[in-house]
């Protein structure tokens, strides 16, 4: 039997697929991940992004048998137990599939080769699911429902490495946190927190215990919303007394129900508390001009070699846009 695996806008090694590979192997398929053959028995495609949804339709027309899953497809489905219940297979992924992903930026080959190596190498998965907070603009809490434990870290080690890749949707929200990070510094790990921390639900505690342990990336954290401007804030300070501040990097959502003057107030803010800001469109399809031109101008760090009103594409942008009315009128 030959079942194919699509990682349709994936970043990192996509668990789901992963799993899935290791239950058809023991059933003695054939495994093939995105090269999937027109004959393939069986084929699963990963849609995380609903914005990837429409064009992932469009393999209908290669894989009629073709079955989707992925929160971009339909936050309500889940892997049969069977499958969920599998440890991910990590001789799926191969450094050519993950290099496309992280081949930009200044980086050497060299560099961006070994960092391609060390994340399909990296164990990954979930020790918690769920999150306390229901934000309007996130799939987590239909998706994943209430917060529970679902495994240790020693469950998602990888023996091939010593780097975590940890999917948790709340960490900090977790009353074992202190706990996991500990065991995680304790063992000798280095860990990503790929879906970032809740800096409002910093305490000294987790702050320090964040502090101890290796991480592969930033500690990231978010600012969406304006009205829990003092959380964040004081979440921040007590995160700085223990981590410096270079291994921060706050997202901030634009477009959603801020204005154009707040996303540039929470901006300011960030940067005169010494924290990277990196701007995230909440349309990230079609975003507004103004919001392309402010994502670039910030996380491409131009911000701090010219002010906003200064940036050439946003510069550019007004130009075209006086020359249509011009017409029109």
């Amino acid at each position: 039997m030959k079942v194919g695996l699509i990682d349709f806008d994936g970043k990192i090694p996509n668990l789901a697929l992963m799993k899935l590979s290791t239950y058809y192997k023991q059933h003695g398929a054939e495994i093939f991940l995105n090269n999937v053959p027109k004959d393939a028995d069986k084929v699963f495609c990963s849609v995380l992004f609903t914005w990837s949804k429409r064009k992932a339709e469009q393999l209908q027309q290669v894989y009629p048998n073709i079955e989707y899953g992925g929160t971009g497809w339909d936050i309500h489905k889940r892997l049969p137990a069977e499958v969920e219940n599998c440890n991910p297979d990590y001789e799926l992924y191969m450094i050519e599939d993950i290099l496309p992903r992280i081949n930009g930026g200044i980086a050497s080959k060299e560099s961006k080769v070994k960092k391609a190596q060390t994340i399909i190498d990296a164990g990954i998965g979930f020790t918690s699911r769920g999150c306390v907070r229901k934000c309007g603009f996130c799939f987590v809490p239909p998706k994943e429902g209430e917060f529970r434990q679902v495994a240790t870290i020693e469950d998602l080690i990888n023996p091939e490495s010593n780097v975590v890749i940890l999917l948790d949707n709340n960490i900090t929200a977790d009353p074992l946190a202190v706990d996991k990070l500990h065991e995680i510094r304790d063992r000798g790990l280095v860990v990503d927190i790929s879906q970032g921390i809740d800096v409002r639900l910093i305490t000294p505690e987790i702050a320090q215990a964040l502090s101890e342990v290796k991480h592969l990336r930033s500690i990231h954290y978010a600012w969406d919303l304006m009205g829990f401007e003092k959380q964040i804030i004081e979440g921040i300070n007590i995160l700085s007394e223990r981590a410096k501040k270079w291994r921060h990097m706050c997202f901030m959502l634009i477009g959603y129900n801020t204005t154009f003057e707040e996303d540039m107030y929470r901006y300011r803010k960030l940067t005169e508390l010494g924290i990277k800001p990196y701007v995230m469109p909440y349309n990230k399809q079609y975003p507004s001009k103004k919001h392309h031109c402010f994502a670039g101008w910030i996380n491409g760090r131009y911000h701090t070699v010219c002010e906003f009103e200064e940036y050439e594409p946003w510069v550019k942008a007004q130009r075209e846009c006086s020359e249509q009315i011009s017409m029109v009128i």
